[in-house]
């Protein structure tokens, strides 16, 4: 079947095609019309959006709106959807069953094309044989799949993960409106389904009465669930209770400091602990050697580290953990997401996939490492397949990556004086985007990778209104489609050093001492890149010994590079403890950053997925969102691998990867003592707000608020000139929930120009405002 099917079947009423392009923000809120909450059961009814079926380069592609795909490497690219259903209390997911489906036969015959292969970015040593494994897993997938009539995928929904929210249980449900066959090319289609998630009794959580008690009382997930679970409204009846939390206030600490004896003194002797208690912090230090983490049982000190915050994370309100210490003193948990690779040598940068240093370990909460990070007891935790770490993270964790108290002390006074700094400049850009790989560089069909495209997208989803500076490549044979100024070292060291850039994002591959682009400089006549005749050249555009980085004006970072955050001791160097803990050299006050090799899609913004996916969703929790800058890190984790995951071992591996070195309290605009900057949980006295969604949106955008007393407010809407473009409402509120939209229209109901702009909700005593990006 040839040219482009647009198919709106209607078993539930007409499906306005209108939608087929609504942002992936708009999935979220869509797809799940009915759900039925029992003791052992939730039953859902899950409805299929409008689709479009069109030739591409290796078969047909179906898009399909508020889905993603099945994005596994060699695999039919069938839409698909993970909904988070939220599951009774103190329950886990056992299985899901499809108890019924409205399901016909599409005329005529396809050829669904397959997922593309991931990349690897490291072009360092081993890096052939790794590609050679990927692509060797891709061919034995693909065959297995095309060669055969069997139905792919085998069921129309299917448990695909789950585990907790701090006293949220709840199920990842995968729904697949689609069935392939791909010897005879038949193609079914489904425009719902209605499937039960069974559950059962969740006796292993390995918490005490007390702290079981406490989280029942915890309301810090509360605002998160409401905008992750599908079916909130039909169970956050069964997580509401009458008591007060368990713990009395003066015992509740929520941002917590794990450190050693020997560096706790250079803690105290910056002014991090007396600034951030003014922001309205509870601060607790605890020492390695206390007894809270000392008599914790475990087999070594990150088992041990990881219950103590299991078993206080509920009693004490804990949302914020800083490690101070580097990856042995504090130890980073060492994973192993291919589970046929079980090497680690932390001196080399070169060893792709080896064991995995991680932070994650300890911020996903859900049960004891016996069922979720090593739950195949082999004593390799974090296994793709065999281990079940749920990646939905109850804390934010960061961390001072070093035990040199002169550094522990400068970096925390730089972050005091980065969040303390509410200027204008926190609104500018610096990007650098690279040429990853070139068309046919390492075989045939091998694809054209710009970094610039990923930032180009931030820019313009992302980043309306604000001051970017930009650079691409612009040298050698092919270069890059942004006809953006060229990046080199000095260039880009250049604006940064001698900048103001609240924010830095770049693309390039990577080494534990620097981030290199890739230029195409001569041809020996076939027209094909090739780096076995020195055709393809490297060159550093950061790296350390980089002139004119100075810290005056630090920014957060995220390196979609190979080992930058490479935390061991190695013969290279440390590049990202560098950028954030060198004394006067220092230009980060916060950086995500690779810890082991990563990987990329082939076409990201096609497929989406992979390290460029994790970078725009930090951003764009930082900056649509105003989320801290650990909860953007863990949230952008969990949100790109959630609904563009790959089924691979890569996925699980850029989850480990990326971990950040510095504050995850730290808020970017900047804050002020003594105002009310920071809000741990519970309301306002008066008024709160969700933030905007879907944001990004297309079509209509919502933001929920809720009063505690009745009164007057005015909402209106404004650009980034601080002009008035229009009013939502001006009048009598009664106190409880309300819902807004706005449909990105002006007083006249004129469409406005895509953008940024502030909805702003004013009441007599307070203001509150929430960014939101309009689009075309």
């Amino acid at each position: 079947m040839t040219g482009k099917t647009v198919c709106s079947f209607a078993f539930l009423g007409a499906l306005a095609l209108a939608g087929i392009t609504a942002s992936y923000q708009e999935a979220l809120a869509t797809g799940m019309t009915a759900c039925t909450v029992r003791e052992n059961q939730v039953i859902v009814t899950l409805e299929a959006g409008p689709y479009e079926i069109a030739d591409g380069l290796s078969g047909q592609e179906i898009d399909m709106a508020g889905f993603g795909d099945i994005m596994v490497p060699g695999a039919p690219m069938l839409p698909m959807k993970r909904f988070l259903i939220a599951l009774p209390p103190g329950t886990r997911a056992l299985s899901v069953e499809v108890l019924g489906s409205r399901t016909i036969e599409l005329p005529g015959t396809y050829r669904i094309a397959p997922f593309p292969e991931i990349r690897l970015l490291s072009g360092m040593p081993r890096w052939d044989e790794a590609m050679r494994g990927v692509r060797n897993d891709w061919e034995s997938t693909n065959k297995a799949i095309y060669l055969s009539d069997n139905p792919f995928p085998e069921s129309h929904a299917w448990l695909s993960g789950g585990g907790t929210l701090r006293k949220y249980s709840y199920a990842s449900v995968a729904f697949s409106p689609f069935t392939y066959y791909p010897e005879t090319g038949r193609l079914e289609y489904r425009s719902e389904i209605e499937a039960a998630v069974i559950c059962g009794p969740d006796k292993a959580s390995g918490m005490d009465a007390e702290s079981v008690e406490a989280l029942m009382s915890d309301r810090k997930a509360d605002k998160k669930a409401s905008a992750l679970f599908a079916n909130y409204r039909e169970v956050v009846n069964l997580y509401s209770v009458d008591e007060p939390a368990h713990a009395p206030l003066a015992d509740t600490y929520d941002y917590v400091i794990i450190t050693t004896g020997d560096l706790e003194h250079a803690i105290t002797a910056s002014g991090f602990p007396t600034w951030k208690t003014a922001l309205g912090y509870r601060l607790r230090t605890v020492l390695t050697t206390d007894t809270e983490i000392a008599s914790q049982p475990g087999d070594d000190l990150a088992e041990r580290i990881r219950n103590f915050l299991r078993g206080h994370y509920a009693t004490w309100g804990i949302e914020y953990v800083l490690l101070v210490g580097d990856y042995a003193t504090v130890p980073m948990r060492i994973c192993y997401p291919d589970p046929a690779f079980h090497v680690y040598d932390p001196s080399d940068p070169g060893l792709v996939a080896p064991g995995t240093p991680t932070d994650y370990y300890y911020a996903d909460l859900s049960h004891p490492d016996a069922l979720s990070w090593d739950s195949d007891g082999d004593g390799y935790p974090g296994e793709y397949g065999q281990d079940d770490p749920d990646f939905l993270a109850e804390v934010a964790v960061g961390r001072i990556p070093v035990n040199d108290s002169t550094r522990i002390t400068y970096t925390l006074d730089k972050l005091v004086a980065f969040e303390q700094d509410t200027g204008s400049w926190k609104e500018n850009v610096l990007h650098a985007g690279s040429i990853l790989f070139f068309e046919n560089q390492n075989y045939s069909g091998y694809p054209f990778v710009d970094g610039a495209t990923l930032l180009d997208s931030m820019e313009t989803g992302l980043m309306s209104g604000m001051t970017i500076t930009h650079m691409s490549e612009q040298a050698g044979i092919v270069t890059s489609p942004f006809p953006w100024p060229p990046i080199s070292e000095t260039a880009f060291t250049g604006a940064w050093g001698g900048g103001e850039h609240a924010y830095v994002n770049w693309s390039g591959h990577g080494w534990s001492d620097g981030a290199y682009r890739t230029i195409w400089a001569w041809d020996d006549g076939d027209g094909v890149p090739e780096q076995s005749n020195g055709e393809m050249q490297s060159h550093r555009f950061i790296g350390i010994g980089a002139s004119n980085m100075d810290d005056d004006h630090p920014s957060i970072v995220f390196a979609v590079s190979c080992n930058v955050g490479y935390p061991d001791p190695n013969p290279y160097g440390n590049l990202g403890i560098d950028l954030l803990t060198l004394p006067g050299w220092g230009s980060s006050a916060g950086i995500a950053s690779s810890s082991r090799p990563a990987a990329v899609a082939g076409d990201w913004k096609a497929t989406g997925g992979g390290t460029e996916q994790i970078c725009y969703d930090f951003n764009r929790y930082m900056i649509v969102e105003e989320k801290k800058v650990g909860e953007a890190l863990y949230y952008g984790k969990f949100y790109a691998t959630t609904y563009y995951g790959w089924g691979h071992i890569y996925e699980y591996m850029n989850l480990y990867n990326y971990n950040l070195y510095g504050d995850p309290a730290l808020a970017v605009a900047g804050a002020t003592a003594g105002l009310a900057n920071h809000i741990s949980g519970g309301f306002p006295t008066s008024l709160h707000l969700t933030p905007c969604d879907p944001n990004p949106f297309k079509s209509t955008t919502r933001m929920r608020f809720s009063l505690c007393a009745g009164g007057r407010l005015s909402i209106a809407v404004y650009d980034v000139t601080g002009r008035r473009v229009a009013i939502l409402a001006d009048g009598d509120f009664s106190a409880g929930e309300h819902t807004i939209a706005w449909k990105g229209t002006g007083y006249s109901g004129e469409r406005l120009a895509s953008g940024l702009y502030f909805i702003t909700v004013r009441s007599d005593s307070e203001t509150a405002i929430r960014k939101v990006v309009l689009l075309k």
